[in-house]
């Protein structure tokens, strides 16, 4: 598959290359992209400005909405062809104070979609 990867560190060093297509694990979904976006994290990472920690080559774009292609085992709810929009994070500690006044998204053990593969 084609993915926008920044391949090292340094201003720019950023291009389409084929990727291994991944496969949906247990408890995974797989996701047919349709649309995506460049959002300021992605412009970050392009001008080698941004504030996590990032280790080339990494996959950017993490803002996108498809339907799902594939369902891993274990995963109930969702079925091949149901239409999904990404939400950035997958992970939180649940227990911090922004956690518990619903802002996980500034929770420092959040971990979110991109930047790998």
């Amino acid at each position: 598959m084609k993915a926008l990867v920044k391949y090292q560190k340094g201003e720019g060093n950023m291009e389409i290359r084929d990727v291994p297509e991944p496969v949906a694990g247990k408890d995974q979904i797989k996701i047919e992209v349709k649309g995506a976006g460049i959002c300021g994290s992605d412009l970050h990472i392009y001008h080698d400005d941004i504030a996590i920690p990032l280790n080339p080559p990494v996959i950017t774009g993490h803002e996108f909405s498809g339907v799902i292609a594939e369902v891993g085992e274990g995963v109930t709810g969702w079925n091949v062809g149901d239409r999904v929009v990404s939400e950035t994070a997958y992970a939180y500690c649940g227990i911090c104070d922004y956690c518990v006044n619903g802002f996980y998204n500034l929770c420092n053990q959040r971990k979110t979609l991109g930047y790998w593969y």
